[in-house]
This record gives C-alpha cells, sequence and structure tokens, in this order.
C-alpha cells in the first residue's frame, strides 16, 4: 500500500467539528424550507466520515424547487458575520452554475455561543459579487467574501429568485 507523506493543517476532530454548526444550519433551513413549500433533495455527498478526502470538486448540498423551477443551494453555519466561503468551492458553484444552468444559493446562518440564530443571509453566486480574502484562514484554505450587504434568507426574498 502506498504511503501518503503529509501533514494536514486540521485534525480530524477538528475537520469534523466544522460540520456541527452546518448541521444546524441545515437543520434550521431545511424547516423553513418545509414551512415556506419548497420541494428539496441531496446533491453533494457528505463525505466528513470517508478515511482520505481528496480535494475534489465541491458541490452545493441540496436541489431545491420551488413552483418548477431549480436551484442548488449550499449551507453555511457560522460564528460571525464574515460571509466567506472557500475559494476551491466557490469555482466550483461557479462550475455548476455553468453546467447545470441553475442558481448557486449559498446560505448562510449566524449563531451565537450558545448556538441560537442569529442572523441569516444568502448570496447567489454570480450575482453577488465577492473579493479574495487577503489572508488564508486557520486551517490553510484560501477564501472569499461576498462584499454587498447580502438579503435576509426569507421566504419572500427566496421565492424571489424563482420568479
Amino acid at each position: 500500500m502506498k504511503e501518503l507523506n503529509f501533514n494536514p493543517k486540521k485534525s480530524t476532530q477538528e475537520f469534523r467539528d466544522n460540520y456541527k454548526l452546518h448541521d444546524l444550519a441545515e437543520e434550521v433551513g431545511l424547516n423553513l424550507l418545509v414551512q415556506w413549500g419548497f420541494n428539496f433533495e441531496s446533491f453533494g455527498k457528505d463525505r466528513r466520515y470517508e478515511k482520505l478526502w481528496e480535494k475534489g470538486e465541491d458541490k452545493p448540498d441540496m436541489i431545491i424547487t420551488y413552483n418548477g423551477k431549480s436551484a442548488l443551494l449550499d449551507w453555511k453555519g457560522k460564528q460571525s458575520k464574515g460571509w466567506l466561503v472557500n475559494e476551491r468551492a466557490v469555482k466550483a458553484y461557479e462550475n455548476w452554475e455553468r453546467k447545470l444552468k441553475m442558481k448557486v444559493i449559498v446560505c448562510f446562518f449566524v449563531f451565537n455561543s450558545s448556538k441560537i440564530l442569529e442572523d441569516r443571509r444568502f448570496a447567489v453566486v454570480g450575482i453577488h459579487p465577492f473579493v479574495g480574502s487577503k489572508n488564508k484562514q486557520w486551517d490553510n484554505n484560501k477564501t472569499v467574501e461576498f462584499a454587498d450587504k447580502l438579503p435576509v434568507f426569507n421566504k419572500e426574498n427566496l421565492i424571489s429568485l424563482f420568479e
């Protein structure tokens, strides 16, 4: 068997801990989608428990549908209001948008230290501009930040994307 010689920036536990806020954002977000009359199905595969996860093309979490129109959607759980996304992910989202001719919506749910929801916003790739972050993050990832004031993730704003 081939031996891999690399030092990951995140431990397994740190990697999986990053998903706790994601899972919380997804739980709250799915509840809202149900209330608002959206249909949804999984799109991206949860790979957090795979032994070796090679960098590849990120996939949004799901496809959402409203009145016969669909979009891709990805959940982001955060503890601050910096609308940051890995640069690698945004490039992949741009590719999915072109390939499937569907909007890609990135939903940000901001929770305080007690896991209470404080804000929810969204960005649409290709509509909301982003800029590259000056520094890499603690885990050595390059990120981009959506620069404009982002719309609130609510029924009215989300439905307007499907008109």
